[in-house]
């Protein structure tokens, strides 16, 4: 090939070679914005933990409590009850003729007060009867009496002879044994009397105690019927009592649990009250049991809540030795507190009593270098921890 050819041939095969120099630097400027693009903003420092604790310490709050003397209370809430409930009945039949007004929902009555009566007509027809049934039975035995005493004279008179008896003595005039007779249906015809005073007595609707009606709907005109139709409710005045769910913990708590004082708030009113008694069996669907208090000195009260009304009760517990006496914020999750044990924390969960006025009761433990109050943020177990004390934090 001649010199002149080759030259020919040099420009084409260079310009070819540029434009893929080109090309190649193109592809080799996008990856790099690719890569860059794609590279992070900031550079992060991985830092070991221990090292980091190391360098951070946690502040801990903590407290040293003294061993003392103290009894927990137990909260609980209640309904007012009373034990004289009671459904008013009519003793007799027939129709109420007389509503007191004293025998309204809401009012208050006396032990024995008449509060309505049922046409008593009959029944006085019935006692009028039986007192002149006394009178006959009576009129019959001063007539048996007669006969007898009559006889008595004829036998002195008219001595009966030796071997020969006494027309007398074969019942003279009817009267053997009649006396007797009689004397007994004097007093069959008093005891009638009684009944038929009785059955009076029984038209009178009234209560043997004081007390209050809880309803009633009973009006003059209705036709009632003895020992069936229910006219109305009433409770005694002073035979209160509030019943509160208990649970089992708390019920263990305050053993022994009958005669503790208790505090219950009823309508924004304070009553002293007592624990008569504790129920024998739980509820099925709570399993809480109940406790029954006696509300104290009703009779010289203002005023008492209706039954039905809720209370909040407070029971007082036993007194108790070596008890730590502990702020709630020392409270932590699952009933445990936090102790500083060598500059590193350790969970321990104490033995509850309950709560007080002044704060939360456990069992005495060993506190090792203070409880912690308060909450500590990212609390572990072994976090290491500067204690210092509470009050001075």
């Amino acid at each position: 090939m001649s010199e002149s050819e080759a030259q020919g041939r040099d420009p084409g095969q260079q310009s070819r070679w540029r434009g893929v120099l080109q090309l190649a630097i193109i592809v080799a400027v996008i990856l790099a914005a690719i890569f860059f693009a794609r590279a992070p903003s900031r550079e992060f420092l991985e830092i070991d933990p221990g090292l980091a604790e190391a360098r951070v310490e946690v502040t801990a709050a903590v407290i040293e409590p003294v061993a003392t003397r103290a009894s927990h209370k137990v909260v609980l809430t209640g309904t007012v009850t009373t034990l004289g409930n009671v459904a008013l009945i009519p003793e007799a039949s027939g129709e109420v003729v007389w509503v007191s007004e004293n025998f309204r929902s809401g009012t208050e009555f006396k032990a024995d007060e008449t509060l309505a009566r049922i046409d008593p007509r009959e029944f006085e027809l019935n006692l009028e009867k039986a007192k002149l049934g006394l009178v006959a039975a009576q009129q019959s035995l001063r007539q048996r009496q007669d006969e007898m005493a009559r006889m008595a004279d004829l036998r002195q008179r008219f001595p009966a002879q030796p071997g020969q008896p006494f027309f007398g003595t074969e019942g003279f005039l009817g009267t053997e044994g009649t006396i007797e007779k009689a004397e007994a249906l004097v007093e069959v015809a008093r005891k009638d009397i009684a009944l038929a005073e009785i059955a009076l007595d029984e038209t009178r609707l009234r209560m043997p105690f004081d007390g209050y009606v809880r309803s009633t709907g009973l009006w003059p005109g209705q036709v009632v019927e003895r020992v069936v139709t229910n006219v109305g409710q009433v409770y005694a005045k002073h035979l209160l009592r509030v019943r509160a769910r208990i649970s089992a913990f708390d019920l263990n708590s305050l053993q022994p649990v009958i005669g503790r004082r208790a505090v219950a708030v009823a309508d924004g009113r304070s009553y002293e009250t007592v624990v008569e008694r504790v129920s024998k069996d739980v509820d099925i669907e709570t399993r809480l049991a109940s406790l029954y208090l006696e509300v104290l000195d009703q009779e010289n009260a203002d005023m008492l809540p209706p039954p039905g009304t809720f209370a909040d009760v407070t029971v007082e517990g036993p007194m108790q030795d070596d008890v730590y006496v502990l702020p709630e914020s020392a409270l932590q999750i699952n009933g445990s507190v936090w102790l500083v044990d060598n500059g590193r924390l350790t969970a321990v969960t104490p033995s509850s009593l309950g709560y007080s006025d002044g704060g939360w009761l456990v069992r005495a433990f060993d506190t090792r270098d203070g409880i912690v109050v308060g909450r500590i943020p990212g609390a572990r177990e072994g976090l290491n921890v500067n204690a210092v004390a509470a009050a001075a934090q």
